[in-house]
């Protein structure tokens, strides 16, 4: 094997110990065998790209850093595709620039916003609206 699948599988090992999960739980969560997590990690057999992509959104690393390179654990903004729909109707609609790069924060809070329910969506915007609203009015009686 190469020099850079045993950075890899040194890399790979260090992650799963950071983060306190077995092989086995790893690779369930990718989709592989534990088998299969364990050449990795040994430096028997190399990950096709499709499983390195889905270790560094497991890891939420740096495909660079996952490689064993010695890159950023992770990178200090995301591109993402955000889906712009029409506020009275309700339909997607495609403005000229669809992506945006967020920063990881902003990504995180994207992220956590999609996972809540429906009525906890509603919550979390009308907290936004009054947060806005109070700032704007300081804003007002300071000038």
């Amino acid at each position: 094997m190469t020099k850079n699948s045993t950075k890899f599988g040194a890399r790979l090992r260090e992650l799963r110990e950071e983060k306190g999960v077995s092989m086995i739980e790893l690779a369930r969560a990718i989709g592989v065998s534990d088998a299969a997590v364990c050449k990795w990690e040994n430096g028997l057999a190399e990950p096709k790209l499709s499983y390195v992509l889905r270790l560094a959104e497991y890891f939420d690393c740096t495909v660079d850093y996952i490689s064993g390179n010695d890159g950023e654990y992770t990178a200090t903004a995301k591109p993402v595709k955000i889906a712009v729909t029409d506020g009275k109707t309700g339909k997607r609609i495609k403005p000229p620039h669809l992506s945006a790069v967020l920063t990881p924060d902003e990504h995180q809070i994207i992220g956590t916003y999609s996972a809540l329910t429906p009525d906890m969506q509603k919550l979390f915007k009308e907290t936004l609206r009054t947060w806005q609203s109070v700032k704007a009015t300081n804003k007002k009686s300071d000038t």
